[in-house]
């Protein structure tokens, strides 16, 4: 018989490559969305999920998603995911980033209680980390620097309480920065690939305009990242917290200028202020080390290939605007 597994937020970037990741599989996935089940937008992309009009604010929606899907497995993927939308409502980010895992937490306990639950958190909770320390492992202090990595690290130790004081089987994992095809332009790869399309289609004059070039940090295929929870899945610790990243530093610099060449426009680039956080922290790598201990994940994808997806998929989209 096929596991069953239901998937919140499948309708987001990370959302839609694990979906794909577990059909494959020959799993049954089922999915929530914030959107109407009818709305032909929310389930694009997603053949075969059985798709859910879910809330994360309202318990009584969680509870019959995890009714209505009976899932083996629960990957727990919704939230608000861009750090200033976070900045600019705090009290939401809290309602959907923490609130809303413990709502998910709460239903699987009381309606699937032998099913084990992926809780995804961020990297970002560990804040401003010396240098001395890095790479990044999972005994590193949380030190949140922002209303995104508070309501993050929240959620991560509600899924530690529920685990060892309430008896969920539940795995927290904290994702270091990820990219691919799919992924919203508000953040840095298609950003900067999205302006380049447009340079390209001559929508736009030959201007990039960027934030701190000079961080450095540690980036990840999508594909990568959802295999890794796939394999925590599989073989995580209960209550235990796994890093997922590439254990690699790329500045942001060197990764606007790799993007450049795949695409050979000559353009100037400028900062755009908007675009640095108020407090940066200057270099941040993680180590997988657990993680590969534990499961024998590895990333597969090889970087320069990211990024040549991740420009070809802004053009299709270029392409789709016009």
């Amino acid at each position: 018989m096929a596991e069953r597994f239901l998937i919140t937020g499948v309708n987001g970037f990370v959302g839609r490559h694990l979906s794909h990741l577990l059909l494959e599989r020959g799993a049954e996935v089922h999915g929530t969305a914030y959107a109407p089940e009818d709305d032909p937008l929310a389930g694009a992309g997603l053949e075969g999920v059985h798709l859910h009009s879910v809330d994360v604010r309202d318990q009584a929606d969680v509870d019959r998603a995890v009714e209505a899907s009976r899932p083996d497995g629960v990957f727990h993927l919704a939230g608000l995911a861009f750090v200033p939308d976070a900045q600019a409502n705090p009290t939401l980010a809290f309602d959907i980033n923490a609130i809303g895992t413990i709502r998910v937490l709460s239903a699987v306990h009381r309606v699937a209680p032998r099913a084990r639950m992926i809780s995804v958190s961020s990297a970002e909770v560990y804040g401003l980390v010396a240098a001395d320390d890095l790479p990044v492992d999972e005994t590193t202090a949380l030190q949140p620097l922002s209303p995104y990595a508070a309501s993050k690290a929240a959620a991560d130790l509600a899924a530690f309480a529920w685990a060892e004081g309430v008896g969920v089987d539940v795995v927290r994992v904290r994702p270091f920065n990820h990219t691919g095809a799919g992924q919203r332009t508000v953040f840095v790869c298609p950003d900067f690939a999205s302006q380049i399309a447009r340079i390209e289609r001559g929508d736009a004059e030959p201007i990039l305009r960027v934030g701190d070039l000079e961080a450095v940090r540690d980036f990840s295929d999508v594909r990568d990242v959802v295999a890794a929870y796939a394999a925590l899945y599989d073989k995580g610790r209960t209550g235990e917290a796994y890093n997922v990243c590439s254990g690699v530093g790329r500045q942001v610099r060197q990764i606007l200028d790799e993007l450049i060449a795949l695409s050979g426009v000559a353009v100037e680039v400028v900062v755009d202020e908007s675009k640095v956080r108020p407090r940066r922290v200057p270099t941040f790598v993680g180590s997988a080390a657990k993680l590969r201990e534990h499961t024998g994940w590895r990333p597969r994808r090889e970087w320069s290939e990211t990024l040549r997806e991740v420009l070809d998929d802004c053009r299709e989209r270029v392409r789709g605007e016009g």
